[in-house]
């Protein structure tokens, strides 16, 4: 996809692409230790396996109420593209240590019956990244054509 930029050129030559893949959960209340027990061990598995890039956030109620909390979780897993993520795949796929983490990480969270019941969710998204804001020349208004003059012939 080709993106205009403001200043006439064309972003995707600049641009570095991206693929972000989330993966949604509900981890319960009693299980919470366990679960970033597990998320240390699986991120430490990921940079291993080359992705370099993995964060979990936990959605918290409004006005950033931790109190209200539904227990539900997003990874976050950043490849430099499509091919990337999946060598990162195949190499979980031949991994005994990273296969062990998933398979405790799917039964703390009792991934089957998140699946049947819609809890869990995979998602990718793609992004183009272009120059930062401080690289990108202010627009400027255009400049009026000068006011033709009132003389009559």
């Amino acid at each position: 996809m080709l993106l205009p930029a403001p200043w006439g050129r064309a972003v995707l030559g600049f641009a570095n692409c991206m693929l972000l893949q989330t993966n949604s959960y509900i981890v319960p209340k009693d299980k919470r230790t366990e679960h970033a027990r597990l998320l240390r061990k699986f991120r430490q598995a990921l940079l291993r396996l080359g992705c370099e890039y993995f964060e979990v956030y936990e959605q918290v109620g409004a006005n950033w109420n931790t109190a209200e909390s539904g227990g539900r979780f997003v990874q976050l897993m950043r490849f430099r593209d499509h091919h990337h993520q999946r060598a990162v795949q195949e190499a979980e796929h031949q991994d005994p240590a990273a296969q062990s983490i998933i398979k405790e990480f799917c039964d703390l969270v009792n991934m089957p019956y998140q699946l049947q019941q819609g809890l869990f969710a995979t998602s990718f998204y793609t992004g183009v990244t272009g120059p930062s804001y401080d690289e990108i020349p202010p627009e400027t208004e255009p400049t009026p054509p000068p006011a033709e003059s009132d003389k009559s012939p």
